[in-house]
């Protein structure tokens, strides 16, 4: 793992996405705690101080009652900082607690504020909900603490555009209304103006994003999962985030 100035935790998909609450939320380097010198903000004010984060009270927290799962966390830290371990804490309401999440490292900024170009992707599993509850230091799931890939099309191709994904699948029994889970996945992008295949990758949490594609086509999204009895489900005509809109 190298050392970054800004991290920052996304996809904390709750069982029901649009709700979020968790008490804690620490960054570790080894056994040492780190996150004490980093300032914590968010993309979305919760209902409760951020500040609740780092306190070690699972009786204190923070609650999102809509766009749970657009929430973005960002610890911005004086000098670069190495990150190889997190913990979680649970409040107590099973539907509100994200069972998986990923943990970006970056350091150049663009524009203003918090906004890296992150360079390090880590995926976590927060495992079963226990209420009150901080998870034991997490360490990234085998073989997804890694950078972009830097594939032929990317360096010929380079671009701002980015593409997040979300793969769900509903619970069985159904519910009214319906409720989701993530699911593991192969995820593959595609260009839709000539079929091209510019990405795939292997997503163990059903949550990630393609970043640094050309922002000027729109795309198609294919998720195959792992079990042969669950068809494929695609999005197509995708459009970028950078994607430019035209006005007559």
């Amino acid at each position: 793992m190298a050392a970054h100035k800004y991290w920052r935790a996304l996809a904390l998909t709750a069982a029901t996405p649009a709700t979020l609450e968790i008490s804690e939320f620490h960054l570790y380097n080894g056994a040492t705690r780190v996150d004490a010198a980093a300032t914590l903000t968010a993309s979305a004010a919760p209902s409760g101080a951020l500040a609740n984060l780092k306190d070690d009270n699972t009786g204190t927290g923070c609650y999102w009652a809509s766009g749970g799962e657009s929430v973005v966390l960002t610890w911005t830290f004086p000098t670069p900082q190495n990150v190889d371990g997190i913990v979680v804490g649970a409040r107590t309401t099973i539907a509100r607690w994200p069972t998986a999440l990923q943990l970006h490292g970056g350091d150049v900024t663009t524009g203003t504020g918090p906004s890296p170009e992150y360079i390090e992707h880590q995926c976590y599993g927060l495992g079963r909900f226990v209420s009150a509850t901080k998870t034991g230091i997490l360490r990234p799931l085998p073989g997804n603490a890694h950078k972009p890939l830097k594939t032929k099309d990317l360096l010929i191709c380079p671009g701002i555009g980015r593409i997040p994904f979300e793969v769900v699948r509903e619970v069985l029994p159904r519910t009214d209304p319906k409720t989701y889970l993530p699911q593991a996945a192969t995820v593959r992008l595609e260009r839709d103006i000539d079929g091209k295949v510019i990405r795939q990758v292997w997503s163990p949490t059903g949550v990630g994003a393609f970043e640094f594609v050309d922002e000027n086509f729109t795309y198609t999204v294919t998720a195959i999962y792992p079990e042969t009895g669950m068809r494929a489900v695609i999005a197509d005509r995708i459009k970028p985030q950078g994607h430019p809109e035209f006005v007559e």
